[in-house]
């Protein structure tokens, strides 16, 4: 992707896996000899909330003012932390696709019904309490954001709207994150229809498509289809993020490919190999390179600490720190929009977004969001439409006080 592309970049994503952390054929991956079961009330893979926890703080890394700890000036390193909408894109390409499979295989076809039910009480709820917020801010003459922007981001097309338009106020820029839920919650319309439609040929189905988008993104910025700027937000641009990850989902579903995968990724070596590319591309080839190497790497290495959760790294992973972090990582990808920000107009919030208040506002309105509406909306989309698969049933049965 293009630097500037980057530079409006959030987490996305995160956010939208918290009610299903793993599926049982993901966990059946998990190298035999290095893996001791551990109990578990809810069943989750907790390497995965690491990794998020991970993801988002990079994006709040990116966006924080520049950063220096005496002669150190980390501003460069700042540039990666956009990567992490990647990351987050990662972790939602296997788990979903992992989790329709795996809901397949045990009792022989996919409800839409049961998965879009759950996806809109996990989603939408915090994303239109955020909203709201903004809206009150705006009528109180807070901040000034465009209707035609907050509109997108309600409805799911802010990445489409922030490619084609330029900015009319310097505080849409409030709402511009929602670029990467609009991407995902796309991915999740397009992924089941492949996988029921496509079911006898999904591995050349999804395989296509990912080959197909991937050569597509370099092609329209060459051929200068869109405007440069914001072009990668859009749907067709980022869909590879997605797909390649929900390609390795269904893979894992063969011993052999699982068995390939689980040897190579020992001792983190698909980690250090993917960070040790990334910047080398970053630094002296190029942006279309750095996100195809993206692209493939972030997955493996997801899947690495998945394989091999008792590492030194899914060790530390599973720590409390990155397990809480990583479970309200939605919400501080939603509410860190507000408190770190570079090129918003006049704000009535101004004394909020310097450190460390704009931190710690951030992490309060994020357990706000999670505790008060989040996790009981989750719950009830759980009483809705009861997941088909192990693991998961707590939400639905269990106390709000739990």
């Amino acid at each position: 992707m293009h630097k500037v592309n980057s530079l409006h970049s959030v987490n996305a994503a995160s956010y939208s896996e918290d009610i299903a952390k793993s599926t049982e054929s993901i966990a059946s991956t998990r190298a035999p000899e290095r893996s001791v079961p551990r109990p578990s009330k809810r069943g989750y893979i907790q390497t995965l909330d690491g990794w998020r926890t991970i993801a988002v703080f990079s994006v709040i890394f990116y966006h924080a003012h520049a950063i220096t700890i005496g002669p150190v000036d980390l501003r460069k390193f700042q540039d990666f932390g956009d990567r992490g909408v990647q990351l987050f894109f990662a972790i939602s390409g296997i788990l979903i696709c992992s989790r329709l499979l795996e809901e397949r295989h045990m009792h022989g076809r996919i409800s839409l019904a049961g998965f879009y039910i759950r996806r809109v009480f996990r989603i939408q709820p915090a994303a239109v309490a955020f909203l709201a917020v903004i809206g009150i801010l705006a009528a109180f003459g807070a901040i000034h954001p465009t209707w035609p922007a907050s509109l997108s981001a309600l409805f799911c097309f802010r990445n489409f709207y922030a490619a084609a338009h330029r900015v009319a106020s310097p505080d849409d820029r409030y709402t511009v994150h929602f670029w990467s839920l609009a991407v995902e919650e796309h991915f999740y319309l397009a992924l089941p229809a492949l996988l029921i439609f496509g079911r006898k040929k999904i591995i050349p189905l999804l395989t296509a498509l990912t080959i197909l988008f991937f050569i597509w993104e370099p092609l329209a910025h060459h051929l200068r289809l869109y405007q440069p700027e914001l072009s990668d937000w859009r749907t067709d641009m980022s869909l590879r993020n997605l797909l390649f990850p929900a390609l390795l989902a269904v893979l894992l579903t063969r011993p052999s490919f699982r068995s390939f995968v689980t040897k190579i990724s020992s001792y983190n070596t698909l980690i250090v190999l993917t960070i040790v590319a990334i910047f080398i591309s970053q630094i002296r080839l190029g942006g279309h390179l750095t996100g195809a190497i993206v692209c493939i790497g972030f997955p493996f290495m997801v899947l690495s600490t998945m394989l091999h959760p008792n590492d030194w790294l899914g060790r530390l992973l599973e720590s409390f720190p990155f397990v809480f972090l990583g479970r309200i990582s939605y919400s501080i990808y939603l509410w860190q929009e507000l408190f770190f920000i570079r090129t918003a107009g006049h704000s009535a919030l101004r004394f909020l977004q310097s450190a460390p208040l704009n931190l710690i506002a951030t992490l309060v309105c994020a357990i706000a969001s999670y505790y008060v509406i989040e996790k009981p909306l989750m719950r009830l989309g759980h009483r809705l439409a009861p997941p088909a698969t192990p693991g998961r049933q707590d939400l639905a049965t269990s106390s709000l006080r739990s």
